[in-house]
């Protein structure tokens, strides 16, 4: 037949079977969705929920991207300074520039 102890130990496995189910059955329904959110507005944002500048921060502040965001940086500093060293002169020889961008060149297009 069957121990005491067997016993004792089905009686705690359904007793913490029951408890999980109440606890599952809580989360269920009008409102335990809406105490749900509240609970979930208190916290601060996931990486999914981020959008614009704040994604972009964490994204940048996220260690596997490291070293993309050196590469973008010298990338960006260099397109910075080659802008800045572009003269006058240079957009009157460029070809881009003096067909689209311009002002005595605009019947060119």
């Amino acid at each position: 037949m069957v121990s005491q102890a067997e016993v004792a130990e089905i009686n705690t496995y359904f007793q913490n079977r029951m408890a999980e189910s109440k606890k599952i059955w809580a989360t269920r329904g009008k409102d335990a969705r809406i105490a749900a959110a509240a609970a979930k507005a208190n916290q601060p944002p996931t990486w999914r929920q981020l959008k614009g500048v704040p994604l972009m921060l964490h994204e940048i502040k996220h260690v596997g991207n490291r070293p993309f965001m050196v590469g973008f940086g010298l990338v960006s500093l260099g397109a910075l300074y080659l802008q800045t060293k572009f003269t006058d002169e240079m957009k009157k020889d460029s070809l881009y520039w003096s067909t689209y961008h311009l002002k005595e060149n605009k019947s060119a297009h």
